[in-house]
């Protein structure tokens, strides 16, 4: 297929996880093409036979994009219908050969190399704008919870944020946890760690987190949140990453966030502590524009 892009249709399973990859990457697509986009989602857990329904409405559509295993057969039906391009986000159920672009997380690749069915792609994509906000004199610190590839030890955490805050006065920092932190570790934070607004997430409201990390010019996040490290990185912010103990040193997760450390977009708080100056020039990260680009190079010259 060559010629414009005007259609774009995402297939969505109501995840906010998954949707917010692909309407991320449409939305690259549209700011780069004018292309329309249409959104059709079901509720998690639909049936086959229902998906395969609503995947029929659509009477037209250049490129499909769907992320979620339940998006998949509706996405390679629907695809073959309207003799539109199909997309997948992360590691399909079913063959990459029968889509026609994969982009897939290289933590999930044993070979993390380009070829035409696949793109490997530095962590998930996301929505956060290509041109970034205007920094502010703030910092941020994110702290996460037990995870399948991490455990939690929340002991030497207020010492090390208490540390990063006076080693940065210039700025006004803000420490927010989620929702897999332990109940109550944040309501224990005011007393252990000064010149920081502690902001337990029941106190936020949609888009703060997202806002607040765009305008940070420091982002720390402790290693078990790999999602919103990258976040952080396309955020445009210098990225430091807080230690947890390691369940399983051989997951894929693990591996990304090392490999992120070792080409420099990101520092591990014992490194920082030996040269808290040695920030170097953070790379240019941006996938889910970078694969926009990809997705117009080969499909819609």
């Amino acid at each position: 297929m060559t010629g414009k892009l005007q259609s774009i249709l995402v297939l969505s399973d109501g995840r906010p996880g998954h949707e917010n990859q692909s309407i991320g990457l449409a939305n690259a697509l549209a700011a780069r093409t004018d292309a329309g986009i249409q959104v059709l989602r079901w509720p998690a857990g639909e049936g086959l036979l229902k998906r395969l329904s609503l995947a029929r409405r659509p009477g037209a559509a250049d490129l499909i994009i769907g992320a979620g295993h339940g998006t998949h057969l509706p996405l390679l039906v629907t695809s073959r219908r309207l003799r539109a391009r199909s997309v997948v986000i992360m590691k399909p159920s079913l063959p990459c050969g029968w889509f026609d672009l994969c982009l897939i997380p290289r933590h999930d690749l044993r070979d993390p190399q380009n070829t035409p069915r696949v793109v490997a792609t530095r962590g998930a994509l996301n929505r956060l704008p290509e041109t970034p906000v205007a920094k502010t004199d703030s910092g941020l610190i994110m702290i996460g919870g037990e995870s399948k590839h991490h455990a939690w030890d929340g002991a030497p955490l207020p010492a090390m944020m208490q540390t990063i805050v006076r080693a940065r006065p210039e700025l006004a920092w803000t420490i927010g946890d989620s929702r897999r932190t332990p109940a109550g570790f944040a309501d224990g934070l005011s007393a252990l760690v000064s010149g920081a607004t502690i902001v337990p997430h029941q106190q936020t409201q949609p888009g703060w987190l997202t806002a607040v990390m765009g305008a940070a010019r420091e982002v720390w996040v402790t290693e078990d949140s790999v999602s919103m490290i990258f976040e952080a990185l396309t955020a445009g912010a210098r990225v430091g990453i807080l230690p947890m103990p390691v369940k399983n040193p051989a997951a894929r997760t693990v591996k990304a966030v090392a490999d992120l450390v070792a080409d420099g977009y990101a520092r591990t708080y014992a490194g920082w502590r030996e040269a808290p100056d040695a920030w170097g020039n953070t790379p240019r990260f941006h996938e889910t524009g970078r694969c926009a680009d990809i997705i117009l190079q080969r499909f819609f010259k």
